[in-house]
C-alpha cells in the first residue's frame, strides 16, 4: 500500500462522492490535502471523515471554490502552495451535467447547457492543470484526472456531458506528452456506474437513481453491482504513487467490465 506521506494533494469535487473518497484515502495514507467544492458543510463533513480515518488537521486545508471561476482554480492552487510549500498531486474530480433541456432521443440540449457542462469538466481542469503545472515540475509530481467511460461508450442524452469527457481523455494524451520530458506524468480514471449522487445532483430524486440502476446494472455490468466511491479513490491513488511510476498518459477503466459486455442475445432470437 503506496503511502503519501511528505506529499501535497489537491482534490476537486471533495465534498462527496468520489472527491470525498479519495481525500479521505490520501489523509489516511499521510497525505496534506488540500479539499475543495462548493459546500463549506459538505467539505467539513469531508474534514471529519479524514481526521477519523487518520488524518490531522494539520495537514488538511479547505478551500471553498468553484472550479468554473478561473479566479477560483488560481486561488485552489496558491493557497495550497501558501499552506504547505509545494504541490505532488493534482487530482482533478470535480464534474458532472445537468437536466436542463434533457431528451433522451434527441440531439437539443440547447448550447449554454454544452458551456455549463465543457465549463465544469474539461476548461476548469485546463484552468488548473496551468496553475498547477510549473509546480508539479519542481516536485516530479502528477496529475489524475477522473474522466469518464462515456468518453468512448456513448449514451442517448448525455451528449454534451460525454464530449466533455472525450475531449479531458485527449487533453490527457497531450499533457503526458508534453509534460513527459519534465518527468510530470498526467493519466485518466474512467469509472462506470458508481453510486455517488451524480444523479441526485441534477434533480434525479432517490427513487428513480434506484429503478435506472437496477434496469442498467443486470444487462450492462458483468459484476452485477455499482461501484463503490473507495474502489475509484483506491485507483486514484495508485495512479498518483511511485507504484506506478511508469504509467502515463493511460485511460484506465474501473467499470465492473461495462465496457468489454455484450449483452447476449433474447432467448427467442437464438
Amino acid at each position: 500500500m503506496a503511502r503519501f506521506d511528505e506529499k501535497v494533494v489537491i482534490i476537486t469535487g471533495a465534498s462527496s462522492g468520489i472527491g470525498q473518497a479519495t481525500a479521505v484515502l490520501f489523509a489516511k495514507r499521510g497525505a496534506s490535502i488540500a479539499i475543495t467544492g462548493r459546500s463549506e458543510k459538505n467539505l467539513q463533513a469531508t474534514r471529519d471523515l479524514a481526521i477519523k480515518a487518520g488524518g490531522t488537521d494539520d495537514k488538511i486545508l479547505l478551500i471553498v471554490a468553484d472550479v468554473t471561476k478561473e479566479e477560483d482554480t488560481k486561488r485552489i492552487i496558491d493557497e495550497t502552495v501558501k499552506k504547505f510549500g509545494q504541490l505532488d498531486v493534482l487530482v482533478n474530480n470535480a464534474g458532472g451535467g445537468t437536466l436542463e433541456g434533457f431528451n433522451d432521443s434527441h440531439f437539443n440540449q440547447p448550447l449554454k447547457v454544452y458551456d455549463y457542462v465543457n465549463n465544469l469538466n474539461m476548461r476548469s481542469v485546463i484552468a488548473l492543470c496551468q496553475e498547477a503545472i510549473p509546480h508539479l515540475k519542481k516536485t516530479k509530481g502528477n496529475i489524475v484526472n477522473v474522466s469518464s467511460i462515456g468518453s468512448s461508450r456513448p449514451m442517448p442524452g448525455y451528449t454534451y456531458y460525454q464530449v466533455a469527457k472525450a475531449s479531458l481523455d485527449h487533453l490527457n494524451r497531450c499533457l503526458a506528452v508534453a509534460l513527459g520530458p519534465e518527468g510530470v506524468r498526467v493519466n485518466n480514471v474512467n469509472p462506470g456506474i458508481i453510486r455517488t449522487n451524480f444523479n441526485q445532483a441534477m434533480g434525479v430524486p432517490d427513487e428513480t437513481v434506484k429503478k435506472l440502476e437496477d434496469a442498467w446494472v443486470k444487462p450492462n455490468v458483468p459484476l452485477r453491482r455499482p461501484g463503490e466511491p473507495i474502489e475509484i479513490a483506491t485507483t486514484i491513488a495508485f495512479l498518483a504513487s511511485d507504484e506506478a511510476s511508469y504509467i502515463t498518459g493511460q485511460m484506465i477503466i474501473a467499470d465492473g467490465g461495462t465496457c468489454i459486455n455484450t449483452p447476449p442475445l433474447p432467448s427467442e432470437q437464438l
